[in-house]
């Protein structure tokens, strides 16, 4: 395979894949740009070299620009962790602490791992699941959204109990521990803000 062909087949790929996030098929995609949709399939295929007119009616079709085509992956510059990426950790008792590890959790890095400016957390909670068998602090701030079942943020004296689209922010010097009053698993967003430098 010559570059050209390399070149064609890398564009066909993207565009296949695009098209698969936004789910349409070919005829969908081909009506949406004006273009035919055997065209659409052999530029898939690598088998065309399409012109810059079609290849900006099929990016425009996908909200996007022709540059897409041509640009690095966003995955490879570090901007995009999918699910199944996700690095999980937690777990671990504080041995400084005495403290026990999280009971009935799951936690998974949803931020690239190079990051220093936020850490995102995808946290599952089983049913009765909890973290934090005593109140904890450290540096920083903390937001969380709740995505399903009902959390219960205990900040301080401070009782709240989040239902699925409730979010909570406060200093992370504040003591807090988290648990799972629903009957069902609870599952959230965490964004940690270190401290400023």
């Amino acid at each position: 395979m010559n570059s050209k062909q390399e070149s064609q087949s890398a564009l066909g790929e993207r565009l296949h894949e695009l098209r698969s996030q936004h789910r349409y098929s070919i005829r969908g995609l081909a009506a949406k740009a004006g273009v035919s949709a055997s065209l659409v399939s052999d530029v898939e295929k690598g088998k065309v070299e399409p012109s810059i007119s079609t290849l900006t009616r099929l990016a425009s079709a996908m909200g996007t620009t022709i540059t897409y085509f041509f640009s690095p992956q966003a995955q490879s510059m570090g901007r995009v962790v999918k699910a199944v990426d996700r690095v999980p950790f937690g777990g671990v008792a504080d041995p400084a602490s005495g403290t026990r590890p999280a009971s009935g959790t799951r936690f998974e890095l949803a931020s690239p791992t190079d990051l220093h400016s936020i850490e995102a957390i995808y946290g599952h909670y089983d049913v009765g699941g909890w973290f934090g068998e005593e109140p904890f602090t450290h540096e920083g701030e903390e937001w969380g959204f709740v995505l399903s079942g009902r959390l219960k943020v205990i900040l301080g004296d401070e009782v709240h109990f989040l239902d699925p689209g409730d979010s909570i922010w406060f200093p992370s010097t504040v003591p807090h521990r988290m648990e799972n009053v629903a009957d069902t698993p609870t599952q959230y967003i965490w964004i940690d803000i270190p401290p400023r430098n």
